[in-house]
């Protein structure tokens, strides 16, 4: 699914991770429970495993989810010479700060 098509998401004021704490405006999550839903998911999905998770995507060692990403055009890579790191664009944007210094 594009990021396109994806459908436009509206703040309730509770957490979406499920603890039940109000939020202030425009927020999904208290302070880190992005995470904390983030690894229930994968537990529940996936059995608590990353690599289960690429796997059953089709990614793992020899087909890379980062290069996908990119392809998709949702992820850039540095654009420093040498530079391996990979990541969304306000990543990169903060990334290419630390070059900078």
């Amino acid at each position: 699914m594009s990021k396109n098509s994806l459908p436009r998401l509206i703040p309730t004021g509770t957490c979406w991770c499920g603890c039940g704490t109000e939020v202030g405006l425009g927020s999904f999550f208290a302070r880190g429970h992005d995470k904390t839903a983030e690894a229930a998911l994968l537990a529940v999905e996936y059995g608590s495993s990353v690599a289960q998770l690429l796997h059953k995507h089709g990614y793992g060692a020899g087909h890379s989810v980062t290069q996908a990403a990119v392809d998709a055009g949702a992820w850039e890579k540095c654009t420093f010479p040498g530079c391996g790191y990979t990541g969304a664009p306000a990543s990169i944007r903060n990334h290419l700060k630390q070059h900078a210094k």
